[in-house]
């Protein structure tokens, strides 16, 4: 039985020993994920939730207690290290940081009114990875995963791993607790609710499996039952049948080439920090899936939620695990015997899931450490013999004690490189690009317009190189989202600004590069806002268009312009390389004086001079012009006229550009960029219905100041009103300011159902929303 503990625990900021014989009346009540403060978006100070807080709770036990059952108190994930106390009893200290903490406490427990009180220190503690130096990133503070009681017979199973191999074997790994002679265990296998298969020994094999794909994530249920002289216990694991190798020469999945292309993943959040409750995580697997479109992440720097990777599993995202850590080793004892224990803890726990292909056993950026890393990598195989080992580093010649080389390539210092050659760092072995780009060019929501281009330009860039080179496993960007860092990194803002989305899980150009790679949905964006303020001399760059579309077709004030193809030559590796738009006249050109050739040339022209500006413009074009120009005895003002007509974007007119996307041959998407004149409040409701579970539920609104022709209002940094009524919850102020013109804003459910509203204000334009708790 697992009994939630989530829900009513009493809150004290600080600590005072006084509190274990009488706990203060003035308490806060607060629920589970926690978080000690809800810090602002940037510029505040990580010593904020460095401190030592107490938390109570009172509870009853929900089953029978007797001599034959066993208790276990589980804690998720707390940050950074606990005493526990439960009925005035000391249990001990206990670390937990990003892995799981259970605590047998039979002795202690009884059926009624259990007071649980837990003195948390969430203070940086040099002896306990990550920290020991500096770590550019925040671990936060909090009890800030789920709290639960187990109560088992008194033999009872833990640490059940269920493998499935292409060809139908099953092994199950488990430890029998308490173990007596006459425990009987038995499994049986479900395909949804279908029972397939009974049997006995921890090992089977089930004729033609459904192998678990990225295309196709097929999970079965395991069943396992024990009995003995204690009572009985049932226990499910989802699990998928795959192969997953990394070679030499690639990555394999089920023994076909899979080129792996994905993006780290750091787990905080806005205001909450890591408090983040199940749906907000497997919400995150699914937009890296299916908005972004990556097939794998890599859990940078530390393992990460349960919910995450159960999601990761059912639509087939895989995933790297990571110990905790960054780029620092300590020789002191106590650090590395923690060291060993997350690397047991970590791989006990993540084993299970079928969407983790490697254990990452490195300390990210490290270091060799021959003793260390023998150690840790041994650990990982005598717990999982079916997985390989990862181990990352940022620097050639390390010694390679794992099975897979990870390999940081920040080689990508201009638009024209994208990854080195990987048989530069290493031969022969299999080999992965663990991160590239990131803090190579950060960009913020203050950015200017050229920096968004290029960033997501240069992730086009590594990914076509990614594909160039297929001796190599695949390539994992830095990163996924924008995270909070100490003060020693980034603009000391406590931002780095390296994802390919916000932090408030909103777009950047970059994340559309990813995002049209894939078939699954149609993706047409815009790399540019059209807008001449924006570029200098009022001159557009190359207009890039990322898109997965067969061609897309240009239209200007309704005029058809011309129709443009994926470019190959620039980006001869990607799937769907962007659409370079070279032609903004095109057949809006039309002058009866001129040949169909010569209205092509002239348009060509004056589209060369809108992108590099006249006086740039090559000599062999300044002699075409020239040639035109005698051929039909025109001006040079004839030619400033047709430019002012057809390009000029400052002192003229602004123009109105139409993009329509085409597969096969028909319209299937389009986007439309011109002057804003008219702006509005845009907000969308991510989940209407919020379900009370083992713990709160969340949701966000995603907002957005769009111009009258759908364009996100990127300088705007509007502040939004929020009000909140009925069992719901805002998660910081009532007043939040827009980022790069957009902003999510995040609502959680109070433990009663009912029906919650929010209202949105901005400028006397407001959206509502109605919420339905559960």
């Amino acid at each position: 039985m697992n009994q939630t503990l989530n829900y009513n625990w009493d809150y004290i900021d600080n600590y005072n020993e006084s509190y274990l014989t009488e706990f203060p009346t003035q308490s806060q009540k607060i629920d589970i994920p926690h978080s000690l403060v809800e810090l602002p978006y940037n510029y505040f100070s990580e010593d904020s939730y460095q401190k030592i807080v107490t938390y109570r709770k009172i509870f009853d036990v929900e089953d029978q207690l007797n001599k034959d059952k066993i208790s276990i108190l589980r804690f998720d994930g707390f940050m950074m290290k606990a005493k526990i106390y439960l009925n005035k009893e000391y249990l001990g200290q206990f670390v937990s940081g990003y892995i799981q903490v259970k605590i047998d406490i039979s002795k202690y427990i009884k059926q009624k009114d259990n007071e649980l009180i837990v003195v948390l220190d969430s203070t940086e503690d040099p002896l306990i990875p990550p920290f020991g130096y500096a770590v550019d990133y925040l671990t936060y503070s909090g009890i800030y995963r789920e709290v639960f009681l187990e109560v088992h017979p008194r033999t009872y199973l833990e640490n059940i791993y269920v493998h499935g191999d292409s060809k139908g074997f099953i092994d199950i790994d488990y430890d029998v607790v308490n173990a007596t002679k006459d425990v009987k265990i038995d499994f049986e296998i479900f395909n949804g609710e279908h029972s397939l298969e009974r049997f006995s020994s921890n090992q089977f094999i089930l004729k033609n499996p459904i192998l678990w794909d990225i295309s196709n994530p097929f999970l079965y249920k395991m069943v396992i039952r024990l009995r003995g002289q204690y009572g009985e216990e049932y226990y499910e694991q989802m699990f998928g049948f795959k192969d997953a190798e990394f070679r030499k020469d690639g990555f394999y999945l089920n023994n076909k080439k899979l080129k792996l292309v994905g993006l780290n993943r750091h787990q905080g959040y806005p205001i909450m920090g890591y408090a983040a409750s199940k749906s907000l995580q497997r919400e995150d697997a699914d937009i890296l899936k299916f908005q972004v479109g990556v097939n794998v992440v890599r859990t940078s720097h530390y393992p990460q939620s349960e919910h995450f990777l159960a999601r990761c599993d059912e639509i087939g995202l895989l995933v790297i695990n990571e110990i905790p850590g960054w780029q620092h080793i300590s020789n002191k004892k106590e650090w590395r015997d923690q060291y060993y224990e997350d690397v047991k803890r970590m791989v006990l726990v993540e084993r299970k899931y079928t969407s983790v292909i490697a254990h990452g056993v490195r300390i990210d950026e490290s270091k060799d450490d021959h003793e260390l890393y023998s150690k840790g990598n041994e650990i990982a195989h005598s717990l999982d013999k079916y997985k390989q080992t990862i181990g990352v580093r940022n620097f050639r010649g390390s010694e390679l004690l794992e099975d897979v080389y990870g390999y940081n390539d920040f080689s990508s210092d201009r638009l024209e490189h994208g990854l080195d050659d990987p048989h530069k760092t290493i031969k022969d072995k299999p080999y992965l690009v663990t991160e590239y780009l990131g803090h190579m060019d950060p960009v913020k929501a203050g950015s200017d317009e050229h920096q968004y281009i290029e960033t997501a330009l240069r992730h086009a860039r590594v990914i076509n190189d990614n594909f160039k080179y297929n001796y190599g496993c695949g390539a994992i960007g830095w990163c996924f989202v924008d995270y909070h860092t100490h003060a020693d990194f980034g603009a000391g803002d406590h931002i780095c600004p390296h994802g390919v989305m916000d932090l408030y899980r909103n777009p950047k150009y970059s994340s559309f590069i990813y995002a049209s790679q894939q078939d699954e949905y149609p993706v047409l964006k815009i790399l540019s806002n059209m807008k001449p303020g924006d570029f200098a001399e009022a001159i557009y760059e190359k207009i890039y268009v990322a898109t997965n579309c067969d061609y897309v077709k240009l239209y200007k004030n309704g005029e058809y312009v011309a129709t443009f193809y994926p470019n190959k030559k620039e980006f001869p590796n990607l799937k769907h390389p962007p659409i370079i738009i070279d032609d903004i006249v095109g057949e809006t050109l039309k002058d009866e004086r001129m040949s169909k050739k010569d209205e092509a040339l002239i348009a060509k022209l004056l589209t060369k001079s809108g992108i590099v500006g006249f006086g740039h413009m090559s000599k062999a074009d300044k002699l075409k012009l020239a040639m035109f120009m005698l051929k039909y005895k025109t001006s040079y003002q004839d030619v400033v006229d047709l430019w002012n007509e057809h390009i000029a974007a400052w002192g003229g007119l602004a123009k109105t550009f139409v993009f329509k996307g085409y597969i096969k041959d028909k319209e299937v998407i389009s986007e439309e960029s011109g002057p804003s004149k008219q702006v509005v409040l845009d907000a969308k409701l991510i989940k209407k219905v919020l379900v009370n579970e083992d713990t709160f539920d969340t949701t966000r609104i995603v907002v957005k100041h769009l111009d009258e022709h759908g364009s996100l209002c990127r300088y705007s940094n509007r502040v939004i009103h929020i009000e909140t009524s009925g069992p719901i919850k805002l998660y910081g102020e009532p007043y939040q300011a827009l980022l790069g013109g957009q902003l999510s804003v995040y609502i959680r459910s109070e433990n009663k159902p009912g029906k919650g509203n929010v209202k949105i204000s901005m400028d006397r334009q407001v959206k509502e929303f109605e919420i339905e708790v559960k």
